[in-house]
């Protein structure tokens, strides 16, 4: 199962409690998946769960009952779950009880009316059925990334502007013809899944996540590490050149005793951090002193012709 699945099978063990949530999880429900076509509403998920929620919701608060019809997707092997409303009386219902109608006729329209969403656990409602609906997460070890997708530019603007009522700084895109509300931000998808109920998901969230920026961490550790190796071989192999180049002239006989025994350390132990040099020298020397010495034969090197 994917980590959206396995987040979405939590939220959908559990029923809203309050009649309020009763009724705001209901109209996100129909303003998610519901098309009017041919007087006629038609509700589409391939998700079991969520037909069943909106045939007791709709039978408990709306008194209209729903009968399920399981059909095959268009170019899709996948099954459909499809319900009707149907009936002038029943579609009145919706129209009046769910508040969609349009603001400029009366006729149906997809939305999430602000008066189901005023109280701080609607608002959670809403969000958690959006999501349910039409939601997304990535898993933590792939990239940080969730989302909302609709079709309908209203029930797009609603949802987002709840969004922006509990504090969460949504981000939004149109995507072939479709609105989409996302989060690319770790924390944002934590303070969100934790705020819509998740709570074994946002625990397995953290567990990926956090053995995700282990892994990381270690990388980081082991190329900086290489990269500090590859640094130390390089600056040991160009001081052992540059004292080749001095031994092969007359300057190395007017060099003081230090500097010649810099020679000898560095041509004895050729790949050799600093740290390493000044710990196996006979005499007490710096790792400052040391370095200094060896960038002195480099330049009296350079010096040569």
């Amino acid at each position: 199962m994917s980590f959206t699945g396995e987040i979405k099978r939590e939220l959908s063990g559990a029923m809203p409690k309050r009649p309020c949530c009763e009724m705001a999880a209901l109209a996100t429900l129909y303003a998610m998946l519901s098309e009017e076509k041919r007087s006629e509403i038609h509700l589409k998920t391939e998700n079991i769960t969520i037909a069943r929620r909106i045939i007791i919701l709709s039978r408990r608060l709306l008194g209209i009952e729903l009968e399920p019809d399981i059909r095959s997707a268009s170019s899709k092997s996948r099954k459909q779950i499809h319900l009707v409303v149907s009936g002038k009386e029943n579609i009145e219902i919706l129209k009046n009880e769910l508040h969609m109608i349009s603001e400029k006729a009366n006729i149906f329209s997809s939305r999430i009316d602000p008066s189901f969403s005023v109280s701080d656990c609607c608002k959670r409602t809403v969000l958690q059925t959006a999501f349910l609906a039409a939601g997304f997460v990535n898993s933590p070890k792939k990239s940080y990334h969730l989302e909302i997708v609709t079709h309908k530019k209203r029930v797009f603007t609603d949802i987002l502007n709840i969004f922006e009522e509990v504090g969460i700084e949504a981000k939004s895109i149109t995507r072939q013809n479709k609105y989409v509300i996302y989060l690319k931000n770790n924390e944002l998808i934590c303070d969100f899944l934790g705020m819509i109920g998740v709570k074994r998901g946002l625990f397995l969230y953290h567990e990926i996540k956090m053995e995700k920026e282990l892994k990381n961490g270690i990388n980081r550790q082991m190329n900086c590490e290489s990269a500090n190796e590859n640094k130390t071989i390089n600056t040991a192999l160009l001081q052992t050149k540059a004292i080749q180049k001095i031994m092969k002239s007359a300057v190395a006989e007017t060099l003081s005793a230090p500097l010649k025994e810099t020679m000898q350390l560095r041509l004895s132990y050729p790949t050799m951090s600093l740290s390493e040099l000044c710990e196996v020298s006979e005499t007490k020397i710096t790792k400052s002193g040391l370095n200094h010495r060896l960038n002195k034969l480099i330049k009296i090197a350079e010096n040569l012709s």
